[in-house]
């Protein structure tokens, strides 16, 4: 007698017109009665793989990542070798917010199949999730080498390259998507974020509404023109389609942190009421609980509730540092490397190297320590056009790599030419150039320049440096109090290597000055905001530039701001942000401690 499921038995013929029943109307798109169906052969044999596998489509499809992953570790346990249900398990791990167990299921798919692009696509997805978004882009050009007719591989390098300032090369793969598959609303959104970061306001804008007429209910696309309208300053825009599109989807974390950034709370109003509902009822992944944490931990602080709103942001930084392997052992490396590199023998060794074109200035310092603020100070003169962040410096000093191990600044300055510092920097000033062929000058605002400081007077003597100062603590909490998208701030999560980080930078900083002695102009935070009328015109003086009034009203500048400060840069000046350590007490003794306080 034939036992239940086996073949040749009645059990079994009833499992496989069921099974083909599903796929049938799961391709017709009747995807509840597809799951129903696929329950039912479950039933009858709960290790069907078929049954498994398909109902775990279905599952996902409906929003119900953790019963496809439990269904699909079922079926990966028994057949370790299906690449397809890995990959499939790291999607869903990937939609329940399980990032790092979906890079490793992914990971072990592409191990047994690596020309699989579809998995290469998705375990880019799962690596810009974390953050890693230089990985996240030579992942979706994998896929690409594979097919290069894949619009949503296409797509998603466009938003990667939109990340790491490539909004160029971003805009020709966003259309590349749309060549290949017209009608792609993702596509078309990141088109406009392109020609947003281009400095295309008015072209992206009518990109988003071109979405938003052909998919009324689509609420990313709201969530895109709100972000759009937030760079250029249009904040009450921007919170109405926030609002809008978290009235068709309630429950992304991430567009209630952004409301909840360009918002002043007065009360404990309907915004942070749903914030809090979704956060302690909610059954959401971890990083939309993350990103509401910070929204709330932003919210709180609005109305003084700072000892509630420490306690969200101590819980969303916990969830945020736990994507990220970093130890403070790996800074300490760096900054001795440099420090040991650019020392006063090997900069005068390559004296007279660099291109003299003076068209950068550099606006640099620790994250939150004022950059943005300054960078607006100064782009708001009509001979500057501000660039904001983007880590072209970065990748062309990375370019002098010798790829045989770890990058090192004593390595590089021992064996490169003066001619090829000299071919950097043009290069350097011809990609910028194209940001804007007028403008006398054109700024940097990338903070993390500073680290590459010696770098900057080899290959751009003539160029320009604005450190940007703040008080060590509130320079630390206002990192810790900040959610950033950026992958290269793994220190950022954690006030005791926050603490530990700004002390290697101010150690850093005092080396700079020493061996390149009035080539940095420090500016000071406090003393910025305290007296704006002396210090504002002195800052304009460094840059090179006689002073104009448009700088005393930056906050009426209408250029793109794609920071965290992006809200606070358009209003007059404030003192709120200094002493902030008074609000949190003992919370903070890790941070003090590892300042030396």
């Amino acid at each position: 007698m034939a036992r239940p499921g086996a073949p040749g038995s009645s059990s079994a013929s009833r499992e496989r017109q069921l099974l083909v029943e599903a796929l049938k109307l799961l391709r017709e798109g009747q995807i509840i009665r597809a799951g129903e169906l696929c329950d039912a052969v479950l039933a009858l044999d709960p290790k069907q793989p078929d049954a498994l596998h398909m109902g775990a489509a279905v599952a996902l499809q409906l929003g119900r990542p953790e019963r496809a992953i439990e269904r699909l570790k079922h079926l990966t346990a028994m057949q370790p070798k299906n690449t397809a249900a890995l990959s499939d398990l790291g999607l869903a791990l990937q939609q329940a917010g399980r990032l790092a167990e979906a890079e490793t299921a992914l990971s072990a798919a592409l191990r047994q199949r690596p020309d699989f692009p579809e998995a290469w696509n998705n375990l880019g997805n799962v690596l810009a999730g974390l953050g890693r978004d230089s990985e996240a882009a030579d992942t979706y050009s994998r896929a690409l080498t594979l097919r290069a007719d894949f619009p949503e591989a296409h797509n998603n390098l466009a938003l990667a390259q939109v990340r790491l300032g490539l909004p160029a090369e971003a805009l020709a793969n966003a259309r590349q998507a749309l060549a290949l598959r017209p009608n792609m609303p993702e596509a078309l959104q990141t088109e406009a974020g392109a020609l947003d970061a281009l400095g295309r306001p008015e072209e992206a804008i009518a990109v988003c509404r071109e979405v938003i007429r052909r998919r009324p209910k689509l609420a990313s696309a709201y969530y895109d023109l709100g972000s759009i309208e937030l760079h250029y300053g249009r904040l009450d825009d921007a919170a109405q389609n926030f609002r809008q599109a978290l009235a068709l989807d309630p429950r992304r974390g991430e567009w209630h942190r952004m409301l909840s950034g360009i918002v002043r709370h007065k009360s404990r109003d309907a915004d942070i009421l749903a914030m809090q509902q979704l956060y302690e009822h909610g059954a959401i992944p971890e990083n939309d609980r993350m990103h509401l944490a910070f929204g709330l931990g932003k919210a709180l602080g609005d109305i003084g509730e700072h000892t509630e709103a420490f306690d969200y942001l101590l819980e969303g930084n916990r969830l945020k540092r736990a994507r990220y392997s970093y130890a403070s052992a790996e800074s300490d490396r760096l900054f001795a490397d440099i420090k040991a590199a650019f020392s006063p023998e090997r900069l005068a060794r390559h004296a007279g190297s660099g291109t003299p074109d003076a068209t950068p200035i550099f606006v640099l310092g620790m994250p939150r320590s004022g950059t943005s603020l300054v960078e607006q100070v100064i782009a708001s003169h009509p001979d500057v056009r501000g660039a904001g962040e983007f880590t072209l410096l970065n990748r062309l000093v990375g370019s002098l790599g010798d790829g045989k191990g770890p990058f090192r600044f004593g390595n590089l300055l021992d064996r490169v030419s003066d001619a090829k510092l000299t071919a950097l920097g043009a290069d350097y000033v011809a990609q910028i150039r194209a940001l804007s062929a007028d403008a006398r000058f054109i700024t940097d605002k990338t903070p993390g320049n500073f680290l590459l400081i010696g770098m900057i007077k080899l290959l751009l003597p003539n160029a320009k440096i604005i450190h940007c100062r703040r008080d060590p603590v509130d320079t630390c909490l206002s990192i810790f109090t900040t959610y950033f998208g950026a992958e290269g701030l793994r220190y950022a999560y954690d006030l005791a290597e926050i603490g530990h980080y700004y002390s290697l930078y101010a150690d850093l900083m005092v080396h700079w000055h020493a061996v390149l002695p009035g080539f940095v102009h420090d500016v000071s935070y406090e003393a910025l905001v305290a007296d704006f009328d002396t210090e504002a015109p002195a800052l304009i003086a460094a840059c090179g530039l006689d002073w104009r009034e448009e700088c005393r009203q930056f906050f009426n500048t209408t250029r793109s701001v794609q920071t965290a400060s992006s809200a606070q840069v358009r209003q007059p000046i404030y003192k709120s942000s200094v002493g902030l350590a008074a609000r949190y007490g003992d919370k903070i003794k890790p941070l003090l401690s590892a300042l030396g306080r």
